[in-house]
């Protein structure tokens, strides 16, 4: 834990801590005090709670004038009695000048340091999330990996003067799954698919899952002639009845829109327009 963190415990504990402490006191004072200031204190400690509810939804302004009128309001209420009817204020009267600010600021402290905890978990989340580079649902690398890798390879089969081809696949009706399927179901389906095109690549071949809808990407070592191939070999083996058996109670029937394209140099090095390209390639796999 950094001292950044370790600050922002040390202060949510802190305020936890005078929070308790002053609940207790609240509590002694309600005790002490007797039937007669029964109302009186119940009152007040009622009216202090209202502020630390305010002050817990982060409505600081409202509980600091809550707390304020509460103050006056009491001040004037006692010292009104003393004047006008004689009534001697009782020494445990006096804690509630203090109190309910403290009761108050405990909170916004304690509130302060778990809103700190709160945002430097969210700040590590994302970063976290930016480092990952693994689909968790089925083990590819995903696209993150995937920019980061193919600009490599496309380096190495220029320097080689070797073939590379990137093919896109989709589900066809992978809208109307999500629909009709439970995300379970749905998340079996992608699974299912991933093993399937893994069987139907070489070792050398690279697989990386694209998108949460189910796509994949395949950098392929070979020429377009070796892609028709590759495509029709996944394409007979997604179409077995067997491919997608026992994900439901009845049989499930999967199409792939597939579409594949050829590095050639003239394409450069953005591989962001090199996978738009193979991708506008897909609206012709009808």
């Amino acid at each position: 834990m950094n001292n950044k963190s370790g600050y922002g415990v040390l202060w949510q504990d802190i305020g936890l801590l005078v929070f308790l402490l002053s609940m207790f006191c609240g509590g002694i004072v309600i005790f002490t005090g007797g039937s007669g200031l029964l109302l009186e204190n119940g009152i007040m400690l009622f009216l202090a709670a209202v502020a630390i509810v305010l002050v817990t939804f982060s409505k600081d302004t409202a509980a600091f004038v809550a707390v304020c009128s509460q103050l006056i309001g009491y001040t004037a209420y006692k010292l009104f009695n003393l004047y006008a009817n004689g009534t001697v204020i009782m020494a445990a009267s006096y804690s509630w000048l203090v109190l309910p600010l403290l009761a108050v600021g405990s909170m916004k402290l304690f509130c302060l340091g778990r809103y700190r905890l709160e945002t430097e978990n969210t700040i590590l989340k994302k970063q976290v999330e930016e480092l990952v580079m693994v689909d968790p649902l089925t083990g590819l690398y995903n696209l993150r990996s995937f920019y980061y890798d193919i600009g490599r390879q496309v380096s190495y089969a220029k320097r080689n003067k070797l073939p590379l081809t990137l093919m896109i696949l989709q589900l066809r009706y992978g809208q109307e799954l999500q629909r009709v399927l439970s995300k379970a179901n749905y998340d079996m389906v992608k699974q299912r698919l991933v093993q399937i095109v893994s069987d139907a690549i070489r070792l050398e071949d690279r697989l990386y899952s694209i998108d949460k809808e189910g796509g994949l990407a395949l950098v392929l070592t070979c020429d377009n002639e070796g892609a028709k191939l590759v495509r029709n070999r996944i394409r007979a083996m997604v179409g077995e009845k067997s491919a997608f058996d026992k994900i439901t109670n009845t049989s499930i029937k999967v199409e792939l829109q597939i579409a594949f394209l050829q590095y050639s140099e003239d394409m450069g090095n953005d591989m962001i327009s090199y996978k738009k390209n193979v991708e506008k390639e897909l609206q012709y796999d009808v």
